[in-house]
């Protein structure tokens, strides 16, 4: 009695479809959704033990879930007695057309793998991108949303993260050095002015004491000797207000010393013709 309710047909158009194919279509759907929801779990609870990042987390579901979809949608293809051969023959040309349309599309999401497999830029790290300092917010397959210093949300292409030089400033060393680059007039006291700046640097409040601050006489510049002084810090997100900070303080020792920032002097000739 079952088997012959099981053999009843659905007519949907053109299609018969058994009681069975359609239960098993829904089976399949069923166990489907059910592997996601337990693959996730599962990954969420391996990643609390291993301490796995939340983009190598985010990566490994998503090819997970692919996988899941693609094996459920051939499994309930083959219930409704498609021939994929026919169809995958058929559209093979279609499938190249859409492929060299989408190389780009396709060079995101493999650099994307690359971003959350390899591990050289984690969510969190903070950047710097094509001289702009970034902080890294998400990694997905396409794109890699980061926060500038200003506060804005911009929507990176990973291949850009990826193919070009980035510098990572969270991973690496602990500390990232910052510099500040003066001139002073000729005839400065070259003593007094290495001795403002490494005061300057090293009384700035975020500067770690180790390593030292340091006092570089850079060059003879054409209207002034040039120095740097660096220092590091901890927090690279702040670099530019600790840049800053230091000098105000270069400039009001400076003041206090009588020492003096030239600017450029030209000599301007002028001839006329009696």
């Amino acid at each position: 009695m079952i088997n012959e309710f099981l053999s009843k047909s659905l007519q949907l158009g053109t299609y018969d479809l058994s009681i069975q194919e359609v239960l098993e279509v829904i089976l399949a759907i069923i166990a489907g959704k059910l592997l996601i929801y337990l693959t996730k779990k599962a990954l969420n609870k391996i990643s609390k033990n291993r301490r796995i990042d939340v983009g190598r987390r985010f990566l490994i579901f998503r090819l997970a879930r692919t996988i899941i979809y693609v094996f459920t949608i051939f499994l309930v293809t083959d219930i409704f007695g498609f021939n994929l051969t026919v169809i995958w023959a058929g559209s093979a040309a279609l499938l190249v057309g859409v492929g060299i349309g989408l190389q780009g599309f396709f060079n995101d999401v493999i650099s994307g793998f690359v971003l959350l497999f390899e591990g050289g830029v984690r969510v969190g790290d903070e950047l710097e991108v094509g001289g702009d300092l970034v902080k890294v917010k998400n990694i997905a397959l396409r794109a890699t949303s980061v926060e500038t210093v200003s506060g804005d949300l911009v929507v990176m292409p990973n291949s850009k993260i990826a193919g070009d030089s980035v510098r990572n400033l969270t991973q690496g060393q602990s500390t990232t050095r910052i510099s500040v680059e003066v001139g002073v007039a000729y005839g400065s006291d070259v003593k007094i002015v290495s001795d403002i700046l490494f005061y300057s640097m090293q009384v700035q409040t975020q500067v770690v004491q180790t390593p030292k601050p340091q006092v570089i006489f850079k060059s003879f510049g054409d209207s002034s000797l040039v120095f740097e002084i660096r220092g590091w810090v901890k927090s690279p997100w702040d670099r530019q207000l600790i840049e800053s900070d230091v000098r105000f303080k270069i400039d009001a020792a400076f003041r206090e010393n009588n020492i003096k920032i030239p600017f450029p002097q030209r000599d301007v000739h002028v001839h006329t013709n009696l």
